[in-house]
């Protein structure tokens, strides 16, 4: 894959200088190349450097990061084809190469030179990446014409049909929308499809699949792996969804502390890695062959920009010696790594090293938390009435939309366009709801609904058999407090201006009067419930990952110490031991405190662990509602049974 290169990066070190001027490096010393027409997935937890490197491959930077040493270099393209249709047929043969290399210098915005090497990017926040006062269709038409597509009616015509071709439904009426009038997930494709239509040689695709349902994921693969084929597009897949890369790359570059430790084609990572931490990696991905339900990633990655000695996954390795603590391990085939596992068998035995230590107290607890949660199933089979136990919350006959008419359309008898339509459900005190369905489907808004963020346009919220005014304005402080919501994308959800501890502080010092020293410890505590370090107090949103964000937009919704946790998509951008974690979070925090969950998700294999109940939602309305036993049932509906089975498994 490397004697045809497209991109190929050379020693590549980058950093930044702190406050007192010392170098935090961020990516060690990076070889990889991307060959003409392959995808490679890079994995790794969170703050591991994967957006750092996907990003750098195009020329790009944060804003204070510096090249250090290294270089980028992309193989010049042969002149672009002028047909940019989404519907025309394109030739088999794929564009050519030239012989030499460009070397790219680096920037901190994307400028004119990614077209001019038809280059593309996918952003992790795709609705950071749209104009947000132009419609879909407006931002699709000024690309089209950057491709030399002149006419109007024929532009319009080719936007309609990528949007199409990314499976957006009634792309006639979603041109007409701005970015914010899409769920996560539209915006995500809408975002594909913009980059899509620039016919790129090489695309950077940063978690690109994290707002999508099953069904939806496995169309968006198809769509990319068919135009792999078309023009020989080549693909940086950065992702955590290890079912995703096992059935969309050809290879597999796993980074760990800014370092890549093993690279690898897919289908031999996937049989048996050679690194102990891909290992561990797979053994937290539920239907791979390395699985283990019992398993866990102790410990945390090294701190972003800290000085490391030796092999930097040695703190956490079973397999570690004094060698691996002193000396950096150099690279043996397709892996670094002192003591690498060998084959299969040997990955088996080096787990069941790695879990002998905690076999006994981590089986204690998930046979406890199974055990409840099997009780929790139990008691919610029958009604509550029958129970004489009223419901914490209660949802009857909702009708949400997005936009009201106007009085002249009221005057003309024109009613609203809902987006949900006649949904009802209970939440009973330590339960977890899973809200599952298609992007679109009016899970995000029944959450803003809850969270008094969205006026209903009838129907009856109550919290403990009190009425919930539509919007959060209107009630109590006490209620407030008791319902609290974590956004999909931290990113707009944070700050950009304040530290961590600034987005803290003021929950703390509004219900628990927290402030100086008090407020600092309890804040401390919070980052240590989801795994973050208290060095991370004094960090902007800016200098954390996707997945460190996540976590604090969840520590600060945990400040309050609500009754129910509104949850949307908040493990998406989270690495599988990330997410371990954050689940055995909540599960601990529905033991000790009774909370209650609303949780939406399009992680099946998560819903069946971790939910109590579930409701399917089709265009706004219920398809299915019961306990999360009934998924595994053959008796469903059609829709419900082809979401289970388009669940992706990293096999």
């Amino acid at each position: 894959m490397t004697d045809n290169a497209v991109i190929r990066v050379r020693d590549l070190n980058i950093g930044f200088h702190d406050r007192q001027q010392t170098w935090r490096p961020v990516l060690r010393g990076i070889d990889l190349s991307l060959g003409q027409g392959e995808i490679l997935g890079l994995v790794g937890e969170s703050g591991s450097g994967k957006s750092t490197l996907a990003t750098a491959m195009l020329g790009l930077l944060r804003r204070g990061s510096l090249v250090r040493t290294g270089e980028v270099s992309v193989a010049s393209p042969a002149p672009a084809s002028a047909s940019t249709s989404a519907t025309a047929s394109t030739s088999t043969s794929h564009d050519p190469l030239h012989d030499e290399h460009r070397q790219l210098s680096f920037h901190h915005q994307p400028g004119r030179w990614l077209g001019e090497l038809r280059l593309g990017l996918v952003s992790q926040h795709a609705e950071k990446a749209m104009t947000p006062h132009l419609t879909v269709g407006s931002l699709l038409c000024e690309t089209l014409l950057s491709q030399g597509v002149k006419g109007k009616a024929e532009r319009e015509q080719q936007a309609v049909a990528w949007l199409r071709r990314v499976h957006l439904p009634h792309p006639e009426v979603l041109m007409q929308r701005y970015p914010h009038q899409l769920s996560g997930g539209q915006q995500q494709r809408a975002s594909l499809a913009l980059a899509l239509a620039q016919r790129p040689r090489v695309l950077v695709m940063d978690e690109p699949t994290t707002g999508l349902d099953a069904s939806t994921q496995n169309e968006i693969l198809a769509l990319l792996a068919s135009l792999r084929a078309e023009l020989g597009m080549s693909i940086v897949f950065v992702s955590h969804d290890l079912g995703a890369v096992s059935h969309l790359c050809d290879r597999v570059a796993v980074m760990y502390a800014g370092q890549l430790v093993e690279v690898a084609a897919t289908r031999d990572f996937l049989n048996g890695p050679r690194h102990p931490y891909g290992h561990a990696l797979l053994a937290a991905t539920p239907g791979s062959q390395c699985y283990r339900p019992d398993a866990a990633l102790e410990g945390t990655p090294p701190l972003v920009g800290s000085a490391i000695k030796g092999c930097a996954f040695a703190p956490r390795c079973p397999r570690a010696s004094e060698t691996c603590r002193d000396s950096v391990p150099s690279w043996q085939g397709p892996y670094a790594c002192h003591h690498a596992l060998e084959g299969h068998e040997s990955v088996g035995r080096a787990h069941a090293e790695s879990g002998k230590s905690a076999e006994s107290s981590e089986n204690a607890k998930s046979n406890a938390a199974t055990d409840e949660r099997a009780d929790s199933v139990k008691n919610d089979l029958q009604p509550a009435t029958s129970l004489d136990i009223a419901p914490l919350l209660a949802v009857e006959s909702l009708n949400l939309c997005y936009r009201m008419p106007g009085w002249l359309a009221r005057l003309r008898g024109e009613t609203p366009a809902l987006t949900v339509s006649d949904v009802a459900f209970s939440l009973q005190q330590g339960e977890t709801l899973a809200l599952i369905g298609e992007s679109g489907s009016g899970k995000t808004s029944i959450l803003k609904a809850l969270a008094g963020l969205l006026s209903p346009v009838s129907g009856q919220l109550s919290l403990r058999q009190e009425s919930l005014a539509g919007l959060v304005a209107e009630r109590r402080p006490v209620q407030r407090q008791k319902i609290q919501y974590i956004f999909q994308h931290a990113s707009t959800a944070l700050n950009p201006r304040l530290t961590v501890f600034e987005s803290l502080a003021p929950v703390l010092y509004r219900w628990f009067d927290l402030k100086g020293d008090g407020a600092r410890q309890r804040a401390q505590s919070l980052l240590e419930e989801v795994r973050l370090p208290a060095l991370y107090l004094d960090r902007l949103p800016s200098q954390l990952s996707g997945g460190e964000q996540q976590r604090v937009a969840i520590a600060r919704a945990l400040a309050a110490e609500p009754d129910i946790l509104l949850c949307d998509e908040i493990t998406s951008a989270l690495d599988v031991s990330v997410q371990a974690a954050i689940i055995r979070l909540l599960q601990r925090l529905k033991r000790e405190r009774g909370l209650s969950l609303v949780f939406v998700t399009h992680d099946l294999g998560l819903v069946s662990h971790f939910a109590d109940r579930v409701l399917v939602l089709r265009n706004g309305r219920t398809e299915h509602l019961g306990d999360v036993a009934s998924l595994a049932t053959g008796d469903l509906p059609p829709y419900v049974q082809t979401l289970m089975e388009a669940k992706l498994v990293a096999a």
